[in-house]
């Protein structure tokens, strides 16, 4: 775990906007700013670094701080809010600080409107006005292994604190229009085994692009890039939001999504939107709970090594082979016994990525188009 603390020894020095003063204790789980500390250190000693234990808690406080993992995304950011918006109804708190959100301050302070909130740092002074030093995956067993058996972060967080977990609702949202003749699809996944595979999405447009506008909301991964270059030909509208911010204002304005990724699905779900969520790898009984509008085409998959949705993220790598539970022959049960995971993470992104976007892995492979579109047809006309 990349937690670490440091102080400047003389001058003020500036990191993506924040500065940060001289003789004064900063703890950071930034790799990136790590790092560049680091470099700075290798001319002249200017910054004192080290590195840091987490400390399990003996008991909980009124004055909450938590402090987030490294590194985690959009879909999981969502999870943590709703979440400490629960603990925060709860009234069990006088204060609750979000430490490490990083790139998804945003969420963290503009869409759930948190007030404490420490993006990529946190000082010594600041930490002192907490009573209670929470690391949510130290403390918590289950959100240890999210990459290899995914469960629901914001219900393992309320189960943990003994509050009712809460559902979070938008109303209004500003700008906000609703277009009843087009369809947004939502394809790319930060996770290669739960993109939406290119013939579907085809699909989807040969059969609506008649009677609605299709819209193909991207971003700047490989997976958008080879969508991009497979499909250019067809008569669709390609959006590709700039920032966070900027998803969540296209997604308050679609009248019918397809999503198979976590993020857009539950910032949609957070405007009582309609659509429908494809299962892949992680269970509608995690992502899709509670909710009426969006509906699932659930993963049937079975084989002789997994049954779909069998909860993991992504690909990782096992005796030089990159795949999934199927591809490798193993079970949940295997990993949880390993010492490190580190091995199973160090694998060529681009190559198997770039291998797996036209070779989904089996459960990807065997989704039903006809379900797909006859509950898209059945959900338009109501």
């Amino acid at each position: 775990m990349a937690f670490f603390s440091f102080s400047l020894l003389k001058e003020p020095f500036i990191y993506l906007s924040t500065k940060i003063e001289p003789n004064q204790k900063y703890y950071s789980k930034d790799i990136t700013l790590r790092k560049e500390l680091n470099n700075i250190n290798k001319t002249i000693p200017l910054v004192k670094l080290n590195y840091e234990k987490r400390i399990n808690i003996n008991k909980i406080g009124k004055k909450l701080l938590i402090c987030l993992p490294p590194k985690f995304g959009l879909g999981d950011a969502i999870e943590y809010g709703i979440a400490l918006n629960s603990l925060a109804k709860s009234n069990k708190f006088k204060k609750i600080g979000i430490a490490f959100c990083n790139n998804h301050l945003f969420i963290f302070k503009n869409f759930f409107s948190f007030l404490n909130v420490y993006p990529l740092l946190i000082s010594q002074d600041q930490i002192n006005n907490y009573d209670t030093i929470f690391h949510i995956t130290l403390e918590i067993k289950a959100l240890k292994f999210q990459k290899y058996n995914r469960s629901n972060i914001a219900l393992e967080i309320c189960k943990y604190f003994n509050v009712n977990m809460i559902e979070f609702k938008i109303d209004d949202f500003s700008n906000r229009k609703n277009n009843k003749k087009s369809i947004s699809v939502f394809p790319v996944s930060t996770s290669t085994i739960r993109v939406l595979p290119l013939y579907i999405l085809e699909k989807i447009i040969d059969k609506f692009k008649d009677d609605y506008e299709i819209k193909i909301v991207l971003d700047d991964s490989e997976y958008s890039k080879f969508i991009l270059n497979k499909i250019q030909n067809y008569d669709v509208e390609f959006i590709n939001p700039k920032n966070v911010k900027s998803l969540v204002l296209e997604i308050s304005k679609i009248y019918f999504g397809i999503f198979v990724d976590s993020g857009p699905l539950h910032i949609a779900k957070s405007f009582n939107k309609k659509g429908i969520f494809i299962e892949t790898s992680v269970s509608k009984e995690i992502l899709l709970n509670n909710s009426n509008n969006i509906l699932p085409i659930k993963n049937k998959y079975i084989s002789n090594y997994c049954t779909g949705p069998c909860g993991l993220v992504d690909l990782f790598a096992y005796d030089g082979v990159v795949g999934c539970y199927e591809t490798h022959k193993i079970s949940f049960e295997d990993i949880n016994l390993l010492k490190s995971f580190k091995k199973l993470q160090r694998w060529d992104k681009k190559d198997n990525n770039s291998h797996f976007f036209s070779n989904p892995v089996g459960c990807v492979k065997k989704i039903d188009i006809k379900n797909i579109i006859e509950l898209i047809k059945r959900e338009l006309k109501e």
